[in-house]
């Protein structure tokens, strides 16, 4: 394997084309995919997320080590007594990317857009008072009158945000990319006909304008994506590396053997077979950590399938009948071989300590046969033929293929396989255009609710198109207790009603693992599985 991996490095080295560009970075990468979006109205994955660390940075910023939230863009807060009123006030050196000041107003733009614009995320701001009113009647063609929001620029550098009930977690809300500022004034000439939404050229270089650390200048799909340091960042003592290289690699042999040839600092996920080599000879440059997310299958619930077919998965037996039918053992220990443990609920346990326990869906062969056919399918007969969609990075499709066997070899199911480009597969995802598709969810912040806010009927991140009013009740009904456990035990509740309806289908929980030498600093071994760009280095000979 050594000898081979040499040949490999070499014949690589010698293959691969120089991408035409300036200067050598100080810090290459390469990320856990490509990235879809840089418009932080859109965006939801977290390589996506990670970029926008660096451009744009919220009222707080989450701490290099300790992805704590930080002041950021403002650099003091009061809040009310009921903890309901929180006033903002911006540090007087923050400024965008062309040397314009940040202003409260530049808030106030990008928190209304989302409103204005629904996206996956917009149901975070329902926490601030008339929001979710506003949303509405927005979306149903009136005009109402934002000065009823709890969003206020009270003057250029002074922000007052009104919430329906204290939200402890606010920082982290706050210094997460849908919160983020946006300067208007560069965004206007990319402005659509309808003088409402932006067209996706303004998240280009040179058009985007942030206020992070960092200023987008090159952008090409599948190549590379560079970052130069901000002259005009508040912070910028502090900005480790002057230039970071995001490199595109297709295939994860690919992307080791540029790290393995020196090429590469950082690779932000190792899985499968390579992963499972590096653990067997303990490279101390390969690093397993536990993770903040779950992977599992997303199943479309709507009352139709795409292309109007019928859709046996409206049943809830037939979901929990699949669910039962897969021996998840299988995946972690044969496929992703880093240890994960076998998930059953959707929260990842032990996360958070005082978080109650909600009783899985068990392993059951027996047990899925028999609850197929009380749903009417006996052995399968009369299911129609469906499909497994899944994005063609890392190994979901070799987790796709053994999920297949197993409903064809336990429950007689006819199944196809769909492998997509993530560009093409994203939007196939969230749109619900498909039958059965590859997911996971990767907590925002230190909630609970970051995953449990996922599967309310109005959040457009619930790609399964699931709805269940007792669950919205329960989730809504935290949002105002007080009482920290008693708020847990509401959300264990309302997790519990997801599972057992098996809108999804969790497979493990996932573990992190990195590539870096110790020659490379900045890089955090936490759950979260975020790095904050501006906090690495590394040390050249």
């Amino acid at each position: 394997m050594r000898n081979l991996l040499a040949i490999l490095v070499c014949l690589f080295t010698l293959v691969t084309p120089a991408i035409a560009d300036e200067s050598p970075a100080d810090f290459t990468f390469v990320n856990r995919g490509e990235v879809s979006t840089l418009d932080p109205n859109k965006m939801s994955w977290l390589q996506d997320i990670r970029i926008a660390y660096a451009i744009w940075e919220g009222l707080y910023a989450l701490d290099p080590a300790t992805l704590e939230p930080a002041p950021g863009a403002a650099e003091r807060v009061d809040v009310s007594e009921d903890k309901k009123t929180w006033t903002f006030h911006l540090r007087p050196d923050g400024k965008w990317q062309n040397g314009d000041p940040v202003t409260s107003a530049d808030f106030v733009f990008a928190w209304r857009r989302m409103l204005e614009e629904p996206a996956d995320y917009t149901y975070l701001f329902h926490y601030i008072v008339g929001a979710e009113s506003y949303e509405s009647a927005f979306s149903s063609g009136e005009k109402p009158d934002f000065k009823a929001v709890g969003i206020e620029a009270i003057d250029e550098r002074t922000l007052r945000v009104r919430l329906v009930s204290p939200v402890l977690f606010f920082p982290d809300l706050c210094a997460f990319p849908p919160f983020f500022p946006l300067h208007e004034k560069s965004m206007k000439a990319f402005r659509q006909e309808d003088g409402k939404t932006y067209r996706a050229e303004f998240t280009l270089p040179p058009n985007l304008v942030g206020n992070g650390p960092y200023q987008l200048t090159t952008w090409a799909f599948k190549q590379k994506l560079r970052l130069q340091a901000s002259d005009q960042y508040w912070d910028r003592a502090h900005v480790k590396s002057r230039v970071i290289d995001m490199v595109s690699a297709d295939e994860q042999l690919q992307a080791f053997l540029r790290y393995d040839s020196g090429a590469v600092d950082w690779l932000a996920e190792i899985t499968g077979p390579i992963a499972a080599d590096l653990k067997a000879k303990g490279r101390a440059d390969f690093h397993v950590f536990p993770g903040f997310g779950t992977y599992f299958y997303s199943v479309n619930c709507q009352s139709t399938l795409p292309g109007g077919r019928d859709n046996p998965f409206k049943d809830a037996r037939v979901r929990r009948a699949m669910t039962m039918a897969i021996n998840k053992k299988v995946i972690v220990e044969n496929i992703t071989k880093l240890g994960e443990p076998i998930a059953t609920s959707f929260v990842p346990t032990g996360i958070f300590p005082t978080y109650p326990a909600v009783t899985g869906i068990a392993y059951d062969v027996a047990g899925a046969k028999k609850l197929l056919a009380d749903a009417g399918y006996p052995g399968g007969a009369g299911l129609p033929k469906f499909t497994i969609l899944f994005n063609n990075e890392a190994h979901h499709k070799p987790v796709a293929e053994f999920v297949r066997r197993q409903w064809i070899s336990v429950l007689g199911m006819q199944v196809e396989l769909e492998g997509l480009e993530i560009q093409s597969f994203r939007p196939r995802l969230h749109n619900r255009d498909y039958d059965i598709a590859r997911a996971s969810w990767i907590g925002d912040y230190n909630d609970v609710s970051t995953f449990t806010d996922k599967y309310r009927s109005a959040s457009l991140n619930n790609d399964s198109g699931w709805k269940n009013a007792e669950y919205d009740a329960l989730t809504e009904q935290a949002v105002t207790e007080t009482d920290a456990g008693r708020r847990l035990a509401l959300l264990a509740k309302a997790e519990q009603i997801l599972i057992d309806e098996a809108p999804i289908i969790p497979l493990y929980h996932y573990v992190n693992g990195y590539c870096f030498r110790d020659n490379v600093h900045g890089i955090p071994l936490h759950p979260r599985n975020m790095i904050m760009l501006k906090g690495v280095s590394v040390e050249r000979k």
